[in-house]
C-alpha cells in the first residue's frame, strides 16, 4: 500500500520540481467554489489570459467536441459547455502547459484520449461524474513527465516497467529511483488542490490490492473506469496489451458489473468517439 509520509514527501520535493497551481486555475476554482458562481466572471478570467483563451477556443472548435457551429468567444464557450466542462478543459490545458513536455506529445495525446474515453464511459455506465473521470484520465500519470525531467535514465525505467508483466509497475520505479509516478502525481494533485478522491486515485491506481482495501467508492470507480479507458485507448493507438491489462481489466469489469459482451460494445462505441475526436 502506498505510504506518503512527510519525510518521503520532503525528499521527493527536494529532487523533483512540482509545478505550483497556476493562478488562472486558482481563480477559476475559487469562483467555482462560491455559493453562486458567476459564469461571466469565469469567462472573463479565461479571456484575460490571451494564450489560454486561444487554446480553449482552438480545442472547443476542434472535432474533439463535435459542435455544429464555431464558438467565437470564451463567453459563448462557457455558456455552451457549462462551468464544470470549461473548468476541466482549462485544468487539462494548464497541466500540459506547466509540465515540461519536450518530446512528450504522444504521452499528452494519449492522456487526452484516455480522459475522453474515461469521461464517455463514466457517463455511459453512470459510475462517476464525467468531469471527475476526465480530470482523472488527464492527471493519473502526470508524475511520469516530472520523473522524466528529474532522472536521465527514467525512459529506461519506463521500458523495463512496461515489459515486466509479472511485477507491479511502481515497484520497478521505486527500486530504481526510490519513488514512483503515483507518489509524485499525488503531490502535484495536492498542490493543485484537486478533490481528495482524485488525489487518492492517482496514488493508488497501480496498487494490485486497490479493489480490496476499502477505498471510497468514488475513488475505486474512477480507477476502474480509467483501466477500461486506457485499455481501449491502447487499442486505438495500436499499442500491445501487456500483462498489466490482463490483470486489471477483469477486476475492473467485475467491479463495474459488466461482462465481455458489454465491454466489447462499450469499446466499439468509445473507439468511434475517439476516431471522430481528431486526436
Amino acid at each position: 500500500m502506498p505510504d506518503l509520509s512527510t519525510t518521503e514527501a520532503q525528499k521527493i520535493l527536494a529532487g523533483v520540481v512540482i509545478p505550483p497551481r497556476p493562478s488562472i486555475v486558482s481563480a477559476i476554482m475559487d469562483e467555482q467554489g462560491r455559493p453562486d458562481p458567476d459564469l461571466g466572471r469565469i469567462g472573463q478570467l479565461i479571456s484575460n489570459d490571451v494564450g489560454l483563451a486561444a487554446a480553449v477556443l482552438k480545442t472547443i472548435n476542434s472535432p474533439l467536441y463535435g459542435l455544429r457551429q464555431q464558438v467565437g468567444s470564451i463567453e459563448q464557450a462557457v455558456m455552451m459547455l457549462g462551468m464544470k466542462n470549461v473548468s476541466s478543459l482549462v485544468m487539462g490545458l494548464a497541466l500540459r502547459n506547466n509540465i515540461p513536455s519536450a518530446g512528450l506529445d504522444r504521452f499528452w495525446d494519449s492522456a487526452t484520449r484516455t480522459a475522453l474515453a474515461s469521461s464517455y464511459l463514466a457517463k455511459t455506465l453512470g459510475c462517476s461524474s464525467r468531469e471527475d473521470a476526465h480530470l482523472f484520465g488527464l492527471f493519473h500519470d502526470c508524475g511520469i513527465p516530472l520523473l522524466m525531467q528529474r532522472f536521465p535514465d527514467y525512459k529506461e525505467t519506463l521500458a523495463l516497467a512496461n515489459r515486466a508483466g509479472d511485477r507491479v509497475f511502481t515497484d520497478i520505479e521505486d527500486e530504481r529511483h526510490q519513488t514512483n509516478h503515483t507518489v509524485v502525481g499525488n503531490l502535484l494533485a495536492s498542490n493543485w488542490k484537486l478533490p481528495e478522491h482524485l488525489r487518492e486515485g492517482i496514488l493508488y491506481h497501480h496498487d494490485p490490492t486497490v479493489f480490496d482495501i476499502g477505498l471510497p467508492a468514488l475513488t475505486v470507480n474512477l480507477i476502474a473506469t480509467m483501466y477500461l479507458a486506457e485499455s481501449i485507448e491502447n487499442g486505438f493507438s495500436r499499442l500491445a496489451t501487456d500483462a498489466q491489462w490482463d490483470r486489471t481489466v477483469p477486476r475492473a469489469m467485475a467491479h463495474l458489473m459488466i461482462d465481455h459482451e458489454a465491454l466489447e460494445e462499450l469499446a466499439k462505441d468509445t473507439l468511434e468517439m475517439l476516431n471522430g475526436s481528431g486526436l
